[in-house]
């Protein structure tokens, strides 16, 4: 037998390389063969017909799936419970990136921050403060079981009016309205807080319990008349009894903040809202 193991013989790639250089030529007796073949001979219009049939019937099934489809988005849209379902979006609450908060505040800018449930930081009457903000103040009627009227105080800064009430050592509560404007209004909550949607009247609310903590701060004592910044650090917690009820209407955003172990329910809250004069 002939031995076949020439080293002259080009590797595989080299080989792959030639077979890819190959490009066959046919002669014209081929394409005299080809021309009578039986399916180059077969009747075109029969095929040509039978495909414009089958076009014209799938035709009409997409357009009635089509409609079909428009209408459904329609009802959708007009369908209640799917367009609050669709609404459910946070809208009068910033969720923080974590449960954890770094923030750093100069007092001088808002020296009621750190103590804003201190009487003496309410020292208006409703009819001051409302002089004061230049727009109409709601508050809470007096009525068996509400909290009392303690004071009001106005924030320029941010075109605010906050009243403070108060129910024996239950709890305190704080109604904070403004007229809608420019200026961002947004309360700060974990990311993990739960926001409940609920309804005030013909609008729809946003429900937290919890709060911010502070665990550690860099300040002097003296927070309020300081003119420095204070770094702080906080964690959300989902227990403190914090009860935050906020809404729009009427071109203005309403707060209403209860802090107490025996704070009112999210339905007698609601109820006041309703209520607001």
């Amino acid at each position: 037998m002939r031995n076949y193991s020439d080293k002259s013989i080009p590797d595989e790639s080299k080989i792959e390389q030639m077979l890819g250089g190959f490009k066959p030529q046919f002669s014209h007796r081929y394409y005299a063969r080809m021309s009578t073949a039986p399916w180059q001979t077969q009747d075109h219009s029969k095929s040509s017909s039978h495909a414009k049939n089958w076009a014209l019937q799938l035709k009409p099934a997409w357009i009635l799936a089509s409609v079909i489809l428009a209408l459904a988005l329609l009802t959708l849209t007009f369908i209640p419970s799917v367009r609050v379902a669709a609404d459910q979006f946070i809208h009068f609450f910033l969720p923080a990136a974590s449960n954890q908060l770094e923030v750093q505040v100069t007092p001088s800018n808002t020296p009621y921050s750190f103590d804003f449930l201190n009487p003496s930081n309410f020292p208006l009457s409703v009819a001051n403060v409302q002089q004061k903000a230049g727009f109409s103040v709601k508050e809470i009627p007096s009525s068996p079981g509400a909290p009392s009227f303690i004071g009001a105080r106005y924030d320029p800064a941010f075109n605010t009016v906050m009243l403070l009430y108060k129910k024996g050592e239950d709890y305190t509560l704080l109604l904070t309205q403004r007229p809608l404007g420019n200026s961002q209004d947004v309360f700060s909550i974990g990311s993990n807080a739960h926001v409940e949607f609920v309804n005030v009247g013909n609008v729809q609310g946003e429900y937290v319990i919890g709060g911010w903590i502070a665990i550690s701060t860099e300040t002097p004592s003296d927070i309020p008349t300081s003119s420095g910044s204070v770094h702080i650090n906080a964690v959300w917690d989902d227990n403190l009894p914090q009860f935050t009820l906020r809404w729009q209407e009427s071109g203005a955003a309403y707060e209403l903040r209860s802090n107490g172990e025996n704070s009112p329910s999210q339905s007698q809250l609601i109820s006041w809202a309703n209520e607001l004069k």
